[in-house]
């Protein structure tokens, strides 16, 4: 007796071979691995997802940083239109140095990285206008409400609080970098910054 092939089998004899254990077995499993291919899908998902945030928070801190030292690197324009001593006109000078290094520094590391950006104010529009509103009181007050030892505290005072803010906003980026490029050089700057600022506080004492 000769032996069908398996395409002409009665359907009879390709439902009992269906039903044998091993075949039903797999059947069980192709549910399961469907349900694993999903679950992978999304864990993947989930972390691209949490790598953008993660960028995205830490493109909001660069941008602070980039931007508070390109506003203290134009500080001697303001010497220009007042008096200060030769002191005040020499920190004046290490202050816009230490604001185009901290720039070329960014600069540098978004060359590096692309989605290294500088180009989204992460505050909320509220925020952005109570800067720009605080900013524009001090440069009135500074060219227009003081003189003599009085403009040179405001100029210090207004120092201390900027050197204050781009130390530990590098120190916080550094904190959260898992880059070790930018760790070291966020630290640097950090160290720059505050540095900056306890030298601002020694020249107070002596106005």
């Amino acid at each position: 007796m000769s032996t069908l092939p398996r395409s002409i089998l009665p359907a009879k004899r390709v439902e009992f071979i269906m039903m044998r254990p091993h075949f039903l077995g797999v059947s069980r499993l192709i549910p399961f691995f469907g349900l694993l291919s999903v679950l992978g899908i999304s864990v993947t998902l989930a972390r691209a997802d949490e790598k953008a945030a993660r960028t995205e928070k830490l493109n909001g801190g660069y941008y602070l940083l980039y931007h508070v030292s390109e506003d203290e690197s134009q500080l001697p324009l303001l010497l220009l239109v007042k008096h200060a001593p030769p002191d005040i006109k020499t920190y004046a000078d290490d202050i816009s140095k230490s604001g185009k290094e901290t720039v070329a520094a960014l600069e540098r590391l978004q060359k590096g990285d692309s989605s290294l950006r500088f180009d989204r104010n992460p505050l909320p529009r509220i925020e952005q206008d109570v800067r720009d509103s605080i900013k524009a009181d001090k440069q009135h007050q500074l060219l227009f409400g003081t003189s003599d030892s009085e403009f040179v505290r405001a100029l210090l005072v207004s120092q201390v609080e900027a050197s204050t803010y781009a130390g530990n906003l590098s120190e916080v980026l550094a904190e959260q970098e898992t880059d070790p490029d930018r760790v070291k050089t966020l630290r640097r700057l950090s160290a720059k910054w505050l540095g900056m600022r306890d030298r601002a506080f020694r020249l107070l004492r002596n106005y």
